[in-house]
């Protein structure tokens, strides 16, 4: 069900779907609809009060501080540069490596410059290929791509951890990755691990790239070095829908 601009809200999202033992080519163009679709959610009557994504991501930012139920957004669309959407180059950048596998123990996500502090959902990609949304408008899903050879990652086991969070809810207001795209490169992201660990990323890249682009395989690509990536929605909302998507890439800072 499609629904308007005016009742700020996104219509019930896709679900994410790679069939098993599909050629390289399909995963790729499955993974486009996957991610493209979720990344940013859509809520669920599972969730707290039944949020959905509302908004345009804008420059512009409104004053005060929102409260609970009230009807928050910004006011303009971002204007894109071709600096600021993500290329081949990017990707390859970061070189490619093995995923790490195993438990995942993660307590927190910190980005100090946003002022993040919050907890992790699990989400397992299993061999159906379903990528369920965040669970709330507070929480960072963690995709374990175990049942997928050379996707994902671990935090402190390698590979390339892929989280991702929502940007704002009707009737709540902006969500946790609300200010994801005032990230530059050098600001740290954390993950707090079970142990005490804390695993540090220094930011690269801060990129948009459209929902439908054939990178998304690339983009969820293990990497050589351990390396984080944050995904939400951005640009214009319209019809229901965000234009872009934000991406986000760190890599574990040096001991």
């Amino acid at each position: 069900m499609q629904v308007t601009r005016e009742q700020g809200a996104l219509e019930r999202p896709r679900q994410w779907k790679l069939m098993r033992g599909l050629a390289a080519a399909a995963v790729v163009a499955a993974l486009t609809v996957a991610i493209g679709a979720a990344a940013c959610g859509g809520g669920s009557d599972k969730d707290k009060g039944t949020p959905t994504a509302k908004a345009s991501a804008t420059k512009t930012k409104v004053s005060g501080t929102p409260t609970p139920g009230q009807n928050v957004g910004l006011q303009t669309p971002i204007a894109f540069s071709a600096g600021d959407f993500l290329t081949q180059e990017d990707l390859a950048s970061r070189g490619r490596g093995e995923p790490g596998r195993g438990e995942f123990t993660g307590q927190r996500l910190v980005i100090p410059a946003i002022g993040v502090d919050a907890p992790f959902t699990y989400k397992l990609v299993g061999g159906d290929g379903q990528m369920p949304n965040p669970e709330g408008p507070e929480d960072v899903a963690y995709y374990d791509f175990s049942a997928w050879p050379g996707l994902g990652g671990l935090p402190d086991k390698g590979g390339n951890v892929v989280l991702a969070g929502h940007v704002d809810y009707i009737n709540y207001g902006p969500a946790v990755f609300w200010k994801l795209r005032d990230l530059k490169a050098g600001d740290e992201v954390q993950i707090a691990l079970a142990d005490g660990t804390l695993v540090t990323y220094v930011i690269e890249f801060n990129k948009t790239i459209d929902p439908e682009s054939d990178d998304w395989s690339s983009i969820v690509e293990a990497t050589q070095d351990d390396s984080v990536t944050l995904i939400t929605c951005s640009g214009e909302f319209s019809a229901g829908h965000y234009s872009n998507r934000q991406i986000i890439w760190g890599r574990r800072k040096a001991a």
